[in-house]
């Protein structure tokens, strides 16, 4: 059975300053291929749900005619409204979570998630989202990855260093257990069964800003969790940097993933 991450509504609260500077980016190569892969054609509507700081309705809002985001966190929603002001008019933010989902919503063609399924009741969120997909509709898991680069060694040195951090932390823990059941095992097991996935590989260059905001964005780093521990958390990320950049700069390989989720054909 799916486990399930309990609810907690501002677990993102302290996150969401550093949200935008340290995780990195979806591929605007990827947000273009899914558009195209489900016929985004500027008549139809698109739900971001655990929306964050917006990047995905956003980059997602010249394709549709209009977007909902909902996230739990009033400050996340703040930070996504400043990011869509004046750039894009069409979409609309609100308060609440995957337990809000309700065809009061309308019907939507596609529903992205960002790095945030994980913290939903997965199987009933799906259920859910049946009632809202239009026939011929998806669902979309998007995520990104520090890949291991043999000539950089300093990525896989930085993540080993945040996961010593981080893995204490009990919901972590559970994500990573074999209790754990995997995105893609309960979307076979949902209406939107039939599945793939599309990946764009890409080097970006990323500053000491940006790596000692990353940890600052995860909800496992957080101050309220480590106290005093973070501050050598980010001494050490400067140590990398250091004896790693070049004036305060890194290179490092990302993948931009999305499962791409229908119903069976018939």
């Amino acid at each position: 059975m799916s486990q399930i991450t309990p609810f907690v509504a501002d677990r993102f609260h302290h996150a969401a300053p550093h949200y935008l500077i340290g995780r990195p980016a979806y591929s605007p190569a990827l947000i273009r291929r899914v558009a195209q892969r489900v016929g985004l054609d500027g008549t139809q509507r698109l739900l971001d749900l655990g929306c964050g700081p917006g990047q995905l309705s956003l980059a997602f809002a010249s394709w549709v005619a209009g977007a909902t985001a909902i996230d739990p966190e009033p400050a996340m929603l703040e930070a996504a409204a400043q990011l869509g002001a004046g750039l894009a008019p069409n979409i609309d933010y609100r308060k609440g979570s995957s337990y809000d989902l309700s065809p009061d919503l309308g019907v939507f063609h596609l529903a992205v998630i960002g790095r945030a399924f994980h913290w939903m009741d997965r199987v009933d969120t799906l259920a859910r989202l049946d009632q809202l997909i239009a026939e011929g509709g998806a669902v979309a898991l998007f995520n990104t990855a520090q890949l291991d680069d043999p000539q950089r060694p300093w990525a896989a040195q930085y993540r080993n260093l945040l996961d010593s951090y981080a893995n204490s932390d009990p919901t972590r823990a559970l994500r990573r257990s074999e209790q754990w059941e995997s995105h893609t095992d309960v979307l076979a097991r949902s209406a939107f069964s039939a599945i793939e996935r599309i990946s764009v590989i890409e080097y970006r260059r990323v500053s000491t800003g940006q790596l000692k905001a990353r940890p600052l964005s995860m909800s496992s780093l957080s101050r309220e969790r480590l106290g005093e521990r973070l501050d050598a958390l980010l001494a050490q990320i400067d140590a990398i940097v250091a004896e790693h950049g070049s004036e305060g700069w890194l290179v490092e390989r990302i993948e931009s993933t999305v499962t791409l989720a229908t119903r069976e054909a018939g």
